[in-house]
């Protein structure tokens, strides 16, 4: 299917006219000031220049499945990625050699060390404890500076625990024990790498083409942070981190994380009328009911809201930590447990105004339900942490912006069946730092992945190639406009 009638069937439906069919004028793409490129860029499109109808044909599921193998066992735990940065160094030069790419590792450790003490507690890894091994990878590939750039990234760790073997299970990779399978975001290092395979294969024209693989985005973005905005130039901004292979996330979350406590007097479970104890564990219990913590983590009537708590304690306060820095309690039998903490967390994509609102919320029934535990009975102490401000701020991209649309076009026109456009992604935090830092509005796009973060991840082998061939599709529709001087 051709543009024009792509732009009748699918964008002229979905959008705000920013692309319009034959015999009207010629469309234009337009790319904004940036923080990185501040300077506007104006793209005509070339009505006579046809995006090669073949290419995303090419794309191999089996060689995509193949890298998969290769880079799934490589460690890849947040701020310890050497390993995983090492191989994507590889993967990118091999796969990029017949254009003379280059690619290298930024300073990052260094940067880290230099830090004050208090930065580096928001920057290493594990609650503050761990730092970066290594930096971003950052690959170039010079090309047509009268061509659109696009920027590629992914992030290099993953919450693979432990790596126990691969099983594959027809069209899907499982791990072969109890660990994530590390797809989150091993994938979209493998999909990045077969589009420049296809495009140095088949000797594609394209413009500039930037890859960035991200340091510790499951912990704390270490990479996103501390990364130059030059390596985040490009006119079409996107990164492989989500799931669905057919969708396309044009927002970000506005994300709140702390600590709920409940701190009690214990007794004897036998004398707790006597002494009028209360459970601190039964406290907290009810705090995450009242507040709208459900079971399927979407508050009631808020479907464009996570708010979920992924860590518990209960017993005796003695200051200890989980591995991974939790605070955490020593059990301790037949005794009303003094104490209980849980770890929150609250992704909204219902704005910042909110967000603010609901985590105020949240707070006002803690202190009412401990208001109520402590009636007639000895003191409830309840404290909350991470409610003054966001962690990150979340962005919403326009659904005409020309990133959404070119993608739009080219999943479709590579035979990717229905595509969602969407603004409910909750993952791919590395954007919301990227937009707050340099003002540039990431796309998400999905990988294949399915079940991440837990035993039962997998990913798709044909949703993989899907992603790959859609993007490589989008890609070569923007090459079909030019720069107006």
């Amino acid at each position: 299917m051709r543009h024009d009638k792509l732009l009748k069937a699918w964008i002229l439906p979905a959008f705000s006219g920013c692309l319009i069919a034959a015999g009207a004028p010629a469309a234009d793409l337009v790319f904004p000031p940036s923080t990185i490129e501040p300077q506007a860029r104006t793209f005509r499109l070339d009505p006579k220049r046809l995006a090669p109808d073949d290419a995303a044909k090419t794309v191999d599921p089996e060689r995509i499945a193949a890298t998969m193998m290769k880079i799934l066992p490589m460690s890849s735990r947040s701020c310890r990625e050497g390993e995983i940065a090492g191989g994507a160094k590889a993967l990118l030069e091999e796969a990029g050699a017949p254009m003379g790419i280059e690619v290298k590792r930024d300073e990052l450790p260094k940067k880290a060390a230099a830090l004050a003490p208090e930065r580096k507690a928001e920057i290493y890894c594990d609650n503050g404890k761990t730092a970066p091994e290594s930096g971003n990878v950052i690959a170039f590939l010079k090309g047509d500076p009268a061509l659109p750039s696009w920027n590629l990234s992914f992030h290099l760790d993953t919450n693979q625990t432990r790596f126990d073997g691969i099983r594959r299970d027809g069209d899907l990779l499982r791990p072969a024990a109890g660990t994530p399978l590390g797809a989150d975001d091993k994938a979209g290092l493998a999909i990045i790498a077969e589009v420049l395979r296809v495009i140095g294969e088949r000797k594609l024209a394209h413009g500039d083409i930037r890859v960035v693989g991200l340091v510790a985005e499951e912990d704390t973005a270490a990479g996103a942070q501390l990364i130059d905005g030059s390596a985040f130039r490009g006119d079409f901004v996107v990164t492989a981190d989500g799931t669905d292979p057919r969708e396309i996330g044009r927002a970000a979350p506005t994300t709140y994380s702390g600590y709920l406590t409940v701190r009690t007097q214990t007794s004897h479970p036998a004398d707790v009328h006597d002494k009028k104890t209360v459970s601190a564990c039964a406290v907290g219990a009810r705090i995450l009911q009242r507040a709208g913590f459900a079971p399927a983590a979407h508050p009631p009537k808020h479907p464009d809201v996570v708010l979920h708590s992924y860590f518990t304690s209960c017993g005796i306060d003695e200051g200890d930590l989980t591995p991974k820095g939790h605070p955490a309690a020593k059990f301790q039998y037949n005794t009303i447990s003094p104490y209980w903490t849980a770890a929150w967390q609250l992704r909204s994509l219902e704005g910042a105004e909110k967000a603010k609102s609901m985590v105020a919320g949240i707070r006002s029934t803690m202190e009412r339900v401990c208001a109520n535990a402590a009636k007639d009975r000895t003191p409830v102490r309840c404290e909350m942490t991470g409610d003054a401000k966001p962690d990150l701020l979340g962005y919403v991209v326009g659904e005409d912006a020309p990133a959404v649309q070119m993608l739009g076009i080219g999943f479709v026109e590579a035979g990717s069946g229905p595509v969602k456009v969407t603004a409910r992604q909750f993952g791919g935090f590395n954007g919301n730092y990227i937009k707050e830092r340099f003002g540039e509005g990431m796309i998400i796009i999905g990988t294949g992945a399915d079940q991440i973060h837990t035993n039962q991840e997998t990913v798709s082998i044909q949703g993989m190639a899907t992603v790959a061939r859609g993007l490589l599709a989008g890609m070569l529709e923007s090459y079909r406009f030019r720069l107006v001087e």
